[in-house]
C-alpha cells in the first residue's frame, strides 16, 4: 500500500492506493483513517502517475 497525506479543501486527507488499481480517499475520524470514496483505474504504472490521477479525481468530486 502507498499513501499520501495532504491538505485539500481545508480538510486534512489521506490518498490509498494498492499499487494496482484500487484508490481510497480517507479522512481522519477517532484517530483511525476512514474511507469515504473508493475507485479503481486500470493500466497506471507508477506512485507518480497514480497521485496525479488520484487528484484528478478528488478535483473532478469538487461542486461545480
Amino acid at each position: 500500500m502507498k499513501h499520501w497525506e495532504l491538505e485539500h479543501n481545508e480538510n486534512y486527507m489521506r490518498i490509498e492506493w494498492n499499487g494496482a488499481a484500487t484508490f481510497n480517499f480517507q479522512l481522519p475520524i477517532g484517530g483511525h483513517w476512514v474511507d469515504y470514496h473508493c475507485f479503481t483505474c486500470y493500466g497506471i504504472d507508477s506512485d507518480q502517475e497514480a497521485l496525479e490521477h488520484a487528484h484528478e479525481v478528488l478535483n473532478e468530486m469538487e461542486p461545480a
